[in-house]
């Protein structure tokens, strides 16, 4: 795309990207200017239509998958989980949902199943 400063730009998306949904928005702002500046509105659509696809990789790709690691849950589970909390709760859902889970799943009882390679070790 041939935008000016590319290092500074994807350091302040990283960086806001660990703001929880604001970030997002608010890195957009730069961006969308820098974008109008180098090639119009083709470049603003197309910065949108980037970033959308990666955050939604993010959403429900990376992150269910790096909680389902972190919790011992299945992917599927914690999947469920972040849809449910997030419907009922908002971010609150998003940010507390796994824990409060996988803490109801402790004082139920319920223990993960080892695949059988690790019960061989």
């Amino acid at each position: 795309m041939q935008m000016p400063q590319v290092l500074a730009l994807s350091v302040m998306v990283f960086g806001l990207s660990l703001v929880p949904v604001a970030g997002v928005i608010i890195s957009l702002v730069p961006l969308c200017m820098v974008g109008y500046n180098t090639g119009g509105m083709r470049y603003i659509i197309y910065l949108l239509i980037m970033i959308a696809v990666i955050h939604a990789i993010e959403a429900y790709v990376l992150n269910p998958k790096f909680m389902a690691s972190r919790t011992e849950l299945p992917i599927f589970y914690t999947f469920v989980v972040l849809l449910v909390g997030e419907h009922f709760f908002g971010v609150w859902g998003l940010l507390v949902g796994v824990p409060i889970f996988t803490f109801f799943l402790d004082i139920l009882g319920i223990k993960p199943v080892k695949p059988v390679q690790e019960v061989a070790k």
